[in-house]
């Protein structure tokens, strides 16, 4: 059995409350709003100022649960005979849970189904922080999770519906958004890490467990049906060419001082008369060759735009081997690498760090770095879209591992510069085909000429099977007569071959006069070959002729050594 209490709690004390002392102890005097008199014992706060107690507006369960441990549950109700329909519930549960009608994981479970939703994707969210997840992949689930439950109308744990989840991403397809293949599969995956992280599902990388908290008893998007993302890509990167790359680089670093002197306006609109002042010049310059080196750091390195925006001076190692060290909180999959650094540059991130403290970032890499990119290219006059491929600031990395493939670095090194786990990313997405050079690949195949049918008409094709002296060489060249043997034969010859005249040893060098004679041996019981009973009733099988055989042997070894001494 449980009990219903109410809780004694703090309040200020009201506006205009007398103070009064009965009986040893102070009393707080008002009238309410509705004109009643009220009165309530007075304490102090813990900030020194008087408060006054009073009983809490809403009933407390109070009950053993069926583990045997004592819970003290919010009703949620103010009338006494709700909260004891309350009370019955949860004492019902506990009975039940001790009579193994439910477990203890269902009983937990139920009670989180009347919490809102909200609650629970807050709860999750934390969790991921605490994990270590990317900030940016955690707004993702964030925004991702609260417009969905909203268009949903995902109010608890218990409404949740993969059928009304699948109706609303297939309107967001078929409708106005025009949702891709990609961002229904990040809809998705949302999801599916909310659910698994609802039944108890822990993990932490190739670690895994399902001993958290538990809120569903099992995933109901589990099974939810992935869109092939490949068959609808929206936005295909598309590498740079190097002329293009040195385009870029010239564009981004001249364009801040050529936007400053530029004149908008009037008669001399689109000049670069407008007067800029010394200092002003300088900072735009330094700007300039800041944008030029973040493109080429991003080109040459592959790093992405948040591990090149969190980069510190003290990451630059410049060794013998130049190279970046990236921290694992820094880096996407959390690993921490060292990546190789050409040596121009890392001359000039020498020379743009120089003297600068150890903490500081290296570059300024502002939120609109697209919108900046995207003028640069226009200026530089380089196409953004081609062919339905786009170039953004991820495909400075798709030009990176597509300008290894040209250099014809090994698909293997390539992956470790690109740090990717699985080959196939690296030699498939990262790889631009349309830059690849096919043609020269194709032009070092071997040559096969087809002979005209009106030319050497007459003459007779020459058998696969000629001797060596009668085959035909290359195309365009005279065999010429082989020269005599100076080198001794292979060291163990080839199989014995039947002439006939008898076997004879396939040696490179071997002639009809070189072939060994027919061995003869006397017949004797133990290499006479016959089948049949013997007089005491056993049956005799065929026996080969294990004398023959050694014989053999044994003349093949001296022709062999024979043969030597020739040369």
């Amino acid at each position: 059995m449980g009990t219903l209490i109410k809780k004694v709690v703090t309040r200020p004390l009201p506006a205009g409350a007398k103070i009064v002392t009965r009986r040893g102890k102070q009393i707080a005097q008002w009238t309410d709003r509705r004109g009643k008199k009220r009165s309530a014992e007075v304490t102090t706060g813990k900030d020194g100022k008087p408060r006054i107690k009073t009983e809490a507006g809403k009933w407390i369960a109070k009950y053993r649960d069926g583990e045997g441990f004592v819970q003290e549950v919010t009703t949620g109700c103010s009338d006494k005979q709700a909260a004891m329909a309350v009370l019955h519930e949860l004492t019902t549960r506990a009975e039940h849970v001790k009579s193994k009608i439910l477990s203890p994981d269902q009983d937990r479970i139920a009670d989180h189904a009347g919490t809102p939703i909200g609650e629970h994707i807050d709860a999750f969210l934390e969790y991921q922080r605490q994990k270590g997840t990317h900030p940016d992949r955690v707004k993702g689930y964030e925004t991702k999770l609260y417009e969905t439950a909203a268009a949903c109308k995902f109010g608890t744990l218990p409404e949740l519906s993969v059928d009304r989840l699948e109706r609303w991403l297939s309107e967001q397809r078929n409708g106005v958004r025009n949702m891709s293949a990609s961002l229904y599969n990040s809809y998705r995956e949302a999801w599916l890490a909310f659910g698994n992280w609802c039944i108890g599902k822990r993990q932490s990388r190739k670690q895994t467990h399902f001993n958290g908290d538990k809120r569903l008893i099992a995933n109901p998007f589990e099974g939810m049906t992935k869109l092939n993302d490949k068959a609808d890509r929206r936005r295909e990167a598309r590498a740079l060419t190097e002329a293009e790359l040195v385009k870029l680089l010239e564009a981004a670093r001249s364009r801040p001082l050529i936007h400053a002197r530029t004149i908008y306006r009037g008669p001399n609109k689109g000049k670069l008369l407008a007067k800029v002042p010394y200092d002003r010049r300088r900072e735009l310059e330094r700007l300039g060759r800041e944008r030029a080196l973040i493109y080429k750091t991003l080109v040459l390195t592959g790093l992405r735009a948040n591990e090149l925006r969190t980069l510190t001076v003290g990451d630059l190692l410049f060794k013998e081997v130049p190279s970046i060290k990236l921290k694992h909180d820094n880096e996407k999959n959390r690993a921490g690498s060292e990546i190789a650094l050409r040596l121009d540059l890392a001359a000039d991130l020498r020379k743009w760090t120089e003297g600068r403290d150890r903490s500081e970032r290296v570059f300024t890499v502002p939120d609109g770095i697209l919108r900046i990119l995207n003028r640069d290219l226009k200026a530089a006059g380089i196409e953004k879209t081609v062919d339905d491929r786009v170039v953004h600031v991820h495909a400075l990395r798709h030009s990176f591992g597509t300008h290894l493939s040209l250099a014809g670095v090994a698909p293997r090194v390539a992956q470790a510069a690109m740090r990717h786990s699985n080959i196939s990313l690296t030699m498939g997405t990262y790889t631009d085909a349309k830059l690849l050079d096919t043609a020269t690949a194709v032009e070092a195949l071997p040559s096969l000429p087809i002979a005209d049918d009106d030319t050497n008409t007459a003459e007779e094709p020459k058998s696969v099977n000629a001797p060596d002296a009668d085959r035909p060489g290359k195309t365009g060249e005279t065999k010429a007569e082989t020269p005599p043997r100076t080198v001794a034969p292979l060291v163990a010859p080839d199989a014995v071959r039947e002439g006939p005249n008898g076997p004879f040893l396939s040696l490179p060098d071997q002639t009809a006069d070189d072939r060994i004679e027919p061995i003869k041996h006397k017949k004797t019981p133990q290499n006479t070959r016959f089948s049949g009973v013997l007089g005491s009733g056993r049956y005799r099988t065929r026996i080969c002729d294990l004398h023959d055989v050694k014989a053999c042997q044994t003349t093949q070894k001296r022709h062999f050594y024979g043969v030597l001494r020739r040369f």
